[in-house]
C-alpha cells in the first residue's frame, strides 16, 4: 500500500493528492491518502480529510512506500518505521506554506540516504519505482536529523520575527 499524508496544515496541497490521483488509476496497488484541506474529490484512492491517531499509526505500518509533505513528525514515522520515503515539500511559490523549510529538510533526509525528495510533480511516479526498491538499513534515532531541523526552524523564527518587527 502506498500511503500519502499532507499533514493537518491549513493549506491545500491538490498539486501533490492530484498527481497521486493519476498514479492511482494506473496501479493495483491501494492508494490511501490523508487530504488534510483539499476538498477535492480523488476517485482512484481511499481518502479521507484527517484521521485519527490509530488510523494513521495502521496506515504508516501497513505502508510499503510513504508519500508525503516534508513534515517533522511524518518524516519521522516513516524512518521510525523503515519506510522509503517520497518527499513533495510545500512550497511558498505555489501558496502552500509560509516558508520552504520543508525543502530544505527534505534534502537532509535524502542526504542522509533516507528518502527521496520531488519538486516537480511530473517526476512523481517514477520516484515511487525508485523508492520501491531502496534498501534501507534500520534506522537508528541520533540527534543529527534533530539538530538539524531545530537549527532549520530557529532560522525560520529569526526571520519571521525580524519581518513582523519592520
Amino acid at each position: 500500500m502506498i500511503f500519502v499524508t499532507v499533514g493537518t496544515a491549513e493549506y491545500p496541497f491538490d498539486r501533490l493528492l492530484s498527481e497521486m490521483d493519476i498514479i492511482a488509476s494506473g496501479t493495483d496497488e491501494p492508494v490511501v491518502m490523508q487530504t488534510g484541506f483539499s476538498d477535492k474529490d480523488y476517485p482512484h484512492t481511499e481518502y479521507s480529510r484527517f484521521m485519527s491517531e490509530d488510523e494513521m499509526r495502521s496506515n504508516y505500518d501497513r505502508a510499503r512506500i510513504l508519500v508525503c509533505h516534508a513534515g517533522v513528525g511524518t518524516i519521522m514515522n516513516g524512518l521510525e518505521r523503515g519506510i522509503p520515503i517520497v518527499m513533495v515539500p510545500r512550497r511558498t511559490m505555489y501558496d502552500e506554506v509560509d516558508t520552504d523549510h520543508q525543502l530544505m529538510i527534505a534534502k537532509k533526509v535524502v542526504d542522509m540516504g533516507r528518502g527521496i525528495c520531488v519538486e516537480d510533480v511530473s517526476e512523481l511516479r517514477d520516484a515511487i519505482e525508485r523508492a520501491g526498491r531502496m534498501e534501507l538499513s534500520p534506522y537508528v534515532r541520533n540527534r543529527e536529523l534533530c539538530n538539524y531541523i531545530s537549527d532549520v526552524l530557529d532560522g525560520i523564527e529569526s526571520c519571521m520575527e525580524g519581518k513582523r518587527h519592520r
